[in-house]
């Protein structure tokens, strides 16, 4: 069975044995959940087109108050002008609904079941013929429920008479229709990527392969499996699958209800899915020319340059070279919305007619939203889909008989333009790519067929494929940003109100965004006044959505917790300072680092390195931390995020005056708070995974943290020291560096009474050239003492191997010796059996002391 039916089939069980009247309501309930249930599914089969004929379904049923609306939605699904776009996985489902069935046909069967629970209530409705299709089940039974629940009131004694007819009918379908057996499962996906699959249905194998893989981008939610995975609207599991709700209208600005037929529970459902009306939309300001025409020495249908467009040399040069060569097949512009790919291909492909390079241009729009002065608006898109893109380019080279010839196939006809256009050399551009129905696979499908002297250009904010040439498109230059506000404001009429505060402040904020800076300037004209630019930005809830929604939602997991948790503490931080705070909140490491570069890569956030020690810090542009900031607002993981949030606050923030200073600086902060807070009682353990993180990629941060625990003095402390600094000199530090750590080495051995690990670190300390020689000499010292009085527990050879090695640094720089240096080094030549050696130490010694106590020790041992 069907979990979310089943559900409340057992419903109906457990009423059976209370009343007639519960009974009979339970079993409308189950009706109007199976309804339901069939209807999304088939929905769900609908692939998007241009018109957005699912999506005019969904949205008349978010508003729906009753179950007419859902029957028309599902015959408009089955027969209507949405019917086109269902999948071919589906027309099973479609047939064995739309098919004309007689006795002993299932369909038939739960028909007259149905009409024969309406004579039973007494209730008027559509007479049975001798053959009929399912649908007549489903106006059936609008009738019944409008009649009973709905509208109508029933007496018990009348109930029970239909309640069996009612049972008999439900369980056929449930039975017997293949949409209730094919593959429903409930997905979230999980940190690392993989989703957590909880099937609705016996056969959960399709979903299987989401446990396992991380490079799915599923949304999550209910699905159900045609060929594809595919989003059930509407319809929302509970924790476990205990519980389901379906969409029962009231659709608002903000959110729409949920209702569980199983509990009567009610959630919200979340409005701003069906924001948009539904229906045709007008067609985009850059959808193609209808036709191709000549340009130049080419035939184009690129619509016209944007008369308001402000050149960008740099980034015009760099595409210009990429769409001239002949060796990169595919060249994609990469970037934030609104930050101006359209229009900089707009301008260079113009730029390009008279090159002769290309004999044909054609541009194919997938463009849903024109982002105008006065906001965002939504647009219609001209292709989608492999299919539109085939009928378009037929539109545009073919006469319209032949591209309406019955047999022809339009997408096999774009995909050998594709490897060999009949025109000659041809540059397909895709513009708006990430709104294709699965960019992905159109991406391979194009690379499939795309062949030389062919080259295509993509436009789009996301980037998930491979095999293409990368150009991303940033902010404006300083000097572009300054010309666009200039020429903006010379069009809106305010050019007077623009001094010299103003347009830095309205650069500054907007970071090089073309767009963001038109918002402003409109603002400003439709004011009059002059705002605080952060605050209209962060009520600007169109412009936010227009530019990140898209990129957001197609973001992992772990990129969305990242991205929130830089949204919650608004300043740069150490790349691997976030990565490590985020490891420790979600275990999963290389989903973190992945999530963090997505960050980068979508142009969600930005990276910059410090000069002090080159590492990198990361932050976020003003308008993407406004949107992050909404997001929190409302996120379940909005207390652990925060948590994260207090973490990275330890570093301290990052003012545009010290960022310079580094890692090292933020560190130094870091540590000096966790001493603060252990010193307050707080464990080490809390923060040593975070710290511990930060060191094996930053290894001056073990010399930091070895410091402090040094200076704390307890036995414990001295040990983590011993280990952090052991840990540091392994990664082979320069030289400075090293012989500090070798010092603190020997300092942490000598408190905890480990004579030769104190011993060792400073003749390996005194093997650095930069070593002060009395520092050696003073190591010399240590460990002719340690040797007089048998404190090294160790063989003779190893004993003798000590001496050695210091005696051999010691004789190389014998030139600094003083006579004390000198005696010292004689005490080193007899613990190696050197007597000869220690003897002319001795003589030498004297020659620059006479009176030297040790040398004339010395003398009168050896007898010199």
């Amino acid at each position: 069975m069907h979990r979310a039916i089943d559900q409340v089939l057992q419903r109906v069980r457990d009423a059976r044995a209370d009343s007639d009247l519960n009974y009979f309501f339970s079993l409308l309930l189950a009706g109007e959940a199976l309804f339901k249930t069939v209807t999304l599914g088939m929905i769900a089969a609908l692939e998007d087109d241009k018109d957005r004929n699912r999506y005019r379904l969904e949205h008349a049923l978010a508003r729906a108050d009753g179950l007419g609306e859902w029957g028309r939605a599902l015959e408009d699904a089955l027969s209507g002008p949405a019917s086109q776009y269902l999948l071919v996985d589906a027309r099973t489902e479609q047939a064995e609904l739309a098919r004309v069935c007689g006795p002993g046909d299932w369909q038939y069967e739960a028909v007259a079941s149905m009409k024969a629970a309406l004579n039973a209530l007494g209730i008027e409705g559509e007479e049975l013929p001798a053959r009929t299709d399912l649908r007549r089940w489903f106006r059936l039974f609008v009738t019944l429920r409008n009649k009973t629940r709905g509208h109508g009131a029933m007496q018990p004694a009348k109930v029970g008479r239909g309640a069996g007819d009612l049972q008999t009918s439900i369980d056929c379908i449930c039975a017997n229709f293949s949409l209730l057996r094919r593959p429903w499962a409930d997905l979230f996906r999980n940190y690392s990527g993989k989703y957590r699959v909880l099937p609705m249905t016996d056969d959960p194998t399709p979903f299987e392969s989401l446990r396992k893989q991380s490079h799915h981008t599923l949304r999550n939610g209910v699905y159900v499996y045609f060929g594809s995975f595919r989003r059930v609207p509407l319809l929302c599991a509970g924790p476990e699958l205990r519980d389901f709700y379906f969409a029962n209208g009231g659709l608002g600005a903000k959110r729409f209800e949920m209702l569980s037929y199983l509990t009567d529970d009610r959630l919200d459902g979340d409005a701003g899915d069906y924001a948009a009306p539904p229906g045709t939309l007008p067609a985009s300001e850059t959808e193609g020319q209808g036709e191709l025409i000549p340009c130049g020495r080419c035939f184009s249908n690129v619509p016209d340059a944007l008369e308001d467009y402000v050149p960008r040399p740099a980034l015009e040069g760099d595409l210009r070279r990429l769409l001239l060569d002949d060796r990169r097949p595919v060249v994609t512009l990469v970037g934030r919305g609104g930050i101006g790919k359209t229009s900089l291909s707009l301008k260079v492909i113009h730029d390009l007619y008279d090159t002769g390079r290309y004999e044909a241009v054609v541009w194919l729009s997938a463009r849903d939203v024109d982002l105008k002065l006065t906001g965002p608006k939504p647009v219609r898109p001209d292709v989608v889909s492999p299919d539109d893109m085939g009928r378009l380019y037929a539109r545009l080279v073919l006469p319209t008989n032949q591209v309406k010839a019955k047999g022809f196939n339009a997408r096999a006809f774009f995909e050998k333009q594709l490897e060999k256009n009949e025109l000659g050399a041809c540059l397909y551009v895709f513009d708006n790519f990430e709104t294709t129905q699965n960019p992905i696979d159109m991406f391979n499908w194009i690379d499939t067929f795309i062949r030389s002297p062919n080259k295509v250009l993509i436009t789009t904010r996301l980037r998930d494929f491979k095999g293409d040439y990368p150009l991303e498109v940033r902010g404006m230059e300083d000097a572009e940003s300054r010309e666009l506000v200039a020429r903006a404001g010379a069009s809106l009429g305010i050019s007077g109100t623009l001094d010299r505060a103003r347009v830095d402040e309205i650069v500054q904020t907007a970071e090089g965004h073309p767009y963001v800076m038109k918002i402003l300037l409109g603002e400003l004209a439709r004011t009059g006044r002059v705002a605080n630019v952060a605050k209209v930005i962060a009520g600007n809830d169109e412009l936010l959505t227009a530019l990140f929604e898209r990129t957001y939602a197609s973001l992992a997991p772990c990129a969305q917790r990242a991205f929130l948790t830089m949204c919650a503490w608004n300043s740069s931080v150490p790349r691997i300072a976030l990565e490590a705070v985020l490891m420790r909140s979600t275990a999963e490491r290389m989903e973190v680092e992945s999530g963090v570069e997505a960050l980068v890569q979508y142009s969600m956030a930005e990276l910059h390195t410090a000069p002090a020690d080159q590492q990198v810090f990361i932050r976020l542009p003003l308008v993407a931390s406004a949107f992050g900031k909404k997001k929190l607002t409302v996120s379940p993981l909005r207390t652990s995020i925060l948590s994260d949030v207090e973490l990275l606050q330890m570093l301290g923030p990052s003012r545009s005056d010290d960022i310079h200073l580094g890692l090292a600086h933020k560190l130094e902060k870091f540590i000096s708070n966790i001493a603060r807070r252990v010193d307050d009682g707080q464990s080490f353990d809390d923060y040593a995974p975070i710290v511990e993180m930060i060191c094996r990629a930053y290894a001056p941060g073990w010399l930091m943290l070895a410091r402090w625990h040094l200076g704390t003095g307890a036995p414990e402390d001295c040990e983590k020291a011993k280990a952090e600094l052991t840990r540091y000199l392994e990664q082979q530090p320069a030289e400075a560096d090293a012989a500090e750590a070798w010092r603190l080495l020997g300092h942490a051995c000598y408190r905890l009474a480990d004579r030769l690990g104190e011993i060792h670190a400073f003749i390996e300390r005194a093997q650095l050239a930069s070593v002060p020689f009395y520092d050696v000499s003073n190591t010399a010292n240590r460990l002719n003492a340690l040797l007089r009085e048998h404190e090294l527990d160790v063989d003779k050879d190893e004993k003798r191997h000590l001496a050695q090695r210091l005696l051999v640094v010691l004789e190389g720089r014998r030139s600094e010796a003083t006579a004390d240096d000198l005696s010292r080094m004689a005490w080193l030549a007899l613990h190696t059996e050197q007597q000869l050696k220690a003897g002319e130490f001795t003589r030498a010694g004297l020659q620059l002391e006479p009176d030297n106590p040790h040398c004339v020790g010395l003398k009168e041992r050896l007898g010199v």
